[in-house]
């Protein structure tokens, strides 16, 4: 999926991890501006892809771009006009917000081609959603796997808001309960850490019911570890390690178990993790 096409001259292209990423017209400063004396612009297509190094959200629009556009990190996207949190998945989310902007005809019709799916086996990028449509306001919410470093540029031809999010070298350092069910990408020679807390005085524990193939990821564990002891809690924690390598190029899959103190019982819960290393 490409997003070519020449650079408005009023283009901008920001990096980083900071709360606001880009926040061009009123909208900058948190409000979220109607403005009758420009054209409201018409989503027409959202699309999503994965590239060498980045992972692509784009969103085209008929007529002219929307005059306010942001790209925010935030704690959690809520749905316009009803505040109800939206469900992302992963670790990190992002706000998007167009003003003037419609996603609808007057009739009520959708005007863009979506919904796009609502889970991505992307690097960084794990879901897209429609956070809200009201008053020529559009917003999206996005969740991704971790914060990372962001371009956000505009491009016309047709006219079209593009945000690409780094994906870090090598995979992630780091997985946890969040990850369950994620497809991790990684680099020949990464090694990662899988962390899932239990309570073994408790009497849970996490098992292996298979382990990754060995000549794609080795895994090294489990190993119990000790976390410090919550004021009022009762149990012990622990964290459940496994040390996993990268060792060549494939797909590979892990899937653990937890068990609870009844023997015999099913288990309480299970966790999942499928890895591409290339």
């Amino acid at each position: 999926m490409g997003a070519g096409g020449r650079a408005l001259p009023q283009a901008r292209a920001l990096a980083g991890l900071g709360a606001v990423v880009l926040a061009i017209g009123p909208l900058a400063g948190g409000g979220e501006a109607r403005t009758s004396s420009v054209p409201t612009a018409r989503l027409a297509e959202v699309r999503v892809g994965a590239h060498p190094g980045f992972d692509r959200i784009v969103f085209q629009f008929s007529g002219a771009l929307p005059a306010n556009r942001s790209v925010t990190w935030v704690r959690q996207v809520t749905q316009d006009a009803s505040g109800k949190p939206l469900s992302l998945g992963g670790k990190a989310f992002l706000r998007m917000v167009f003003s003037p902007a419609v996603a609808h005809t007057s009739a009520g019709a959708p005007t863009w081609t979506g919904p796009v799916p609502g889970r991505f086996d992307y690097p960084v990028l794990r879901s897209l959603r429609l956070a809200g449509d009201f008053e020529g306001v559009v917003s999206f919410g996005a969740g991704l796997w971790q914060k990372v470093p962001l371009r956000v540029s505009t491009l016309t031809g047709p006219p079209r808001v593009v945000i690409d999010a780094q994906v870090p070298a090598g995979g992630p350092a780091a997985l946890g309960p969040a990850d369950n069910g994620r497809l991790v990408y990684l680099a020949v020679g990464r090694k990662v850490v899988l962390s899932l807390k239990t309570c073994v005085d408790c009497g849970y524990s996490w098992h292996a019911r298979s382990l990754p193939d060995p000549t794609v990821v080795r895994a090294s564990g489990p190993a119990l570890v000790p976390l410090p002891h919550p004021s009022g809690a009762v149990g012990f924690p622990y964290e459940t390690r496994w040390v996993l390598r990268a060792t060549g190029q494939g797909m590979a899959s892990m899937h653990l178990y937890e068990t609870g103190p009844q023997r015999g019982a099913p288990p309480v819960a299970s966790y999942s993790l499928r890895f591409l290393v290339r």
